[in-house]
């Protein structure tokens, strides 16, 4: 009887041990996702923040000039610029999706990390559609520069008046912090202002296939 009595204490004592260890390896894990998260938030921020502003300067610039400047001068490469500005957004928002998908599938709730650091954007949100477009309008002009048509200067007055909104929400650098706890409803708040600009549009973005005609002017140089 003593004998078992021993035999139940000892596999009670390995039992716990064995807990203690998965938990702090549990807990590792955690605290090192988070810190590998935090540290790739900042980042996010100030790429998303660039971008923004960016955009905001050379939309400014192609109304002024009436053009789009593709030389290597002063505020020159306006196309390239834009296009991976707003591919850099993109890959943001695809990480993220990619994340919260990952971890609704695989983490357990020991390893589950901080609410605040997740934020899922849905497949059907439109501001990354609306992102996708406006990219087409400035793919591959990287050769010479195009002058901008009536049609296409009023759809970069669209641009330039959708980003505004953007840059008022996540601000310049010298003027707005943003801390790594408020980056989920920051791109919550840029979808919702997406939505919004549209909805004052009086269009809907997907029924009423807004911006699907790029304006490309490489192709309409073309025609």
């Amino acid at each position: 009887m003593i004998f078992k009595k021993r035999i139940f204490k000892i596999g009670c004592c390995l039992a716990f041990v064995i807990l203690l260890v998965l938990t702090y390896s549990f807990y590792k894990e955690k605290r090192m996702y988070e810190q590998y998260l935090t540290s790739n938030i900042s980042q996010d921020i100030v790429d998303m923040k660039s971008a923004i502003i960016t955009n905001d300067r050379i939309f400014n610039r192609i109304l002024e000039d009436g053009k789009i400047i593709n030389e290597m001068v002063e505020d020159g490469e306006q196309a390239r610029q834009v296009y991976y500005g707003l591919i850099d957004m993109m890959q943001i928002i695809n990480k993220y999706n990619f994340m919260n998908l990952t971890l609704s599938q695989e983490a357990n709730w020991l390893a589950q990390p901080a609410a605040l650091f997740i934020n899922h954007i849905e497949v059907g949100d439109i501001w990354p559609q609306a992102l996708r477009r406006m990219q087409m309008t400035f793919e591959r002009l990287d050769i010479s520069n195009y002058p901008v048509s009536a049609e296409l200067k009023d759809r970069i007055q669209d641009y330039q008046e959708l980003n505004q909104r953007w840059l008022n929400i996540v601000g310049d650098f010298e003027t707005k912090v943003i801390e790594e706890k408020d980056w989920p409803q920051i791109l919550y708040d840029l979808e919702q202002e997406t939505r919004s600009y549209f909805k004052e549009k009086n269009v809907d973005f997907v029924e009423d296939d807004v911006w699907r005609d790029a304006l490309n002017p490489r192709y309409d140089l073309r025609k």
